[in-house]
Formats: structure tokens, sequence, C-alpha cells
């Protein structure tokens, strides 16, 4: 096991994959923690989960387990999950003005009309399957939710949209989003007026579009991590941009990135 240096130049222990990978000897210490408590909160536990990934550790497989008795995904400096806790789970845990602050800032941001209402900010929700309306549809990443707009929000470290989603196997990740949306959203949020799609990654992409279905406004937009990182009145702001400094620095996100992301089917036909 190595010494390492965190974002906050403190010695933090690591482990390397096969691969050349870092990993956490402790999950927790891969995350901006900001004033979080007490801690961990529950959507950081259902994060720690095993993985299967423990196979690429081979010469540190003891180590890199010896925190949890298992290795979890959490642990990777790769993981998104861990960068999308460091910008919104403070967010998720800071005060009602704060979360309306946030919420004014980060749609005017992606370029979407709202009003200053109270907001609502959650993690890692799932809503129901929109081809078959089972329970264990598609896990939303982030959700910032207001009385007239809702945003469900996508977010991407080292790879693009996941393929080869639906009961066909025929859309991506946002297509599905966009489906729930379409067919289900103003039944789920009868009072929510416009529906926002987020994609977030390390680069710049081409996704964006707008369509309104049968009185349903739906904007597609993309943000960059380092936008996201530069909200002045983020409960850690500091902190979370030297985070993100150290996690482009080891992690090598724009080496490993490849956006797939094109526009959803139909959604600039409309």
């Amino acid at each position: 096991m190595d010494e390492f240096v965190d974002w906050n130049g403190q010695a933090l222990e690591v482990c390397k994959s096969e691969g050349g990978v870092l990993a956490m000897a402790d999950a927790l210490a891969n995350l901006v923690r900001g004033n979080v408590t007490p801690w961990p909160p529950p959507e950081i536990t259902q994060k720690l989960y095993q993985s299967r990934q423990a196979r690429a550790f081979v010469t540190d497989l003891q180590r890199v387990q010896a925190k949890l008795g298992y290795y979890c995904d959490l642990q990777s400096i790769h993981a998104e999950d861990a960068m999308t806790w460091s910008v919104f789970g403070p967010l998720v845990y800071s005060d009602a003005v704060q979360k309306s602050e946030f919420a004014k800032w980060l749609f005017t941001t992606v370029g979407v009309p709202s009003r200053t209402d109270p907001a609502h900010l959650w993690l890692w929700r799932r809503l129901p399957h929109p081809d078959t309306l089972a329970p264990g549809g598609p896990e939303i990443d982030f959700g910032v939710q207001t009385s007239s707009t809702l945003l469900l929000g996508e977010s991407k470290w080292r790879s693009g949209l996941g393929q080869r989603q639906g009961k066909n196997h025929d859309k991506d990740q946002m297509d599905i989003r966009l489906e729930l949306v379409r067919k289900y959203g103003r039944v789920l949020f009868p009072t929510v007026e416009n529906f926002v799609l987020l994609f977030v990654s390390p680069e710049d992409s081409e996704l964006k579009g707008e369509i309104d279905t049968h009185g349903v406004r739906i904007f597609l937009r993309h943000c960059r991590w380092v936008t996201l990182c530069e909200y002045p009145d983020h409960p850690a702001s500091r902190e979370l941009q030297a985070y993100l400094r150290w996690k482009i620095q080891h992690s090598h996100p724009f080496r490993g990135f490849v956006s797939r992301a094109g526009s959803p089917a139909g959604l600039i036909d409309e």
C-alpha cells in the first residue's frame, strides 16, 4: 500500500490495480464531506456494496479489502459516484435557502426558465421503468426539483452514455429518461412545467435540444464538471475545486472519456 496525498495535502493510503488505477484504502477518503453530519449518510452507505472489479487487484487484493472486508467501486479514483457525491451531496444536506439558490443558479446556467421556488435535491433514486412500469427503473444520479421544474441528472467521468438500454436493448440512458418523461412525467409530477435531462461529463458535448409534447416541455442539456464546481456558494466551494483538480490529475478523465452522446431518438426531429 502506497502513501499518497489527497486534495487537502493530507496523507492518504492507496492501492493500485494491476493496470495502475489508484484505489483508496478507505472509500470515504475519496469524497468531499463538507459539513454533512452524522457521517456517512445513507446515500453513501448504499454505495458501499461489493464490487466485481476486485479481480483487477492481484498484488494489492488483501490490502484494498482490509477496511470493509471487500472492495467497493467507491474506492476507485475513477468512481463517478464519488464525483457526484462531492458536488451534490453537501448541497443535498444544506439548508433550504442554499438549495433554492443553487437550483436557481443551475437552471440559469443550463438555460432553462424556472421560478425562484423552494428546491428539493436528491441522489441516486429510481423511477418506474418506462417500458414496464416495474420498480427498479433507471437510477437517476441526481435530481433537482421545484414546484415548476424537475431536473434529472446523469453523471459520467470516464465513459459515455450506456447503450443497449430498455426492454429491447435499443435505447441509451438518455433515451430511457426521455421516454419516461414523455409518457409519465405529467402523471408522476403534475405541477411540473419544465423537465430537464442533464448530462454531466468532463468534456463538452453536443447533447442539446428542446421539445414540447402534449404540453410537456423537455430540455436536454449538458454541463461540464468544472462548471458545476465553480458554483461560488457551494457549501465546500474551495475544497471542491481542489478536489476536481486532484481528480483530473490522477484520474485523467480526458484521456479515457469517449462521448457517445448524441440526440436521443426523435428529440431534434419533433
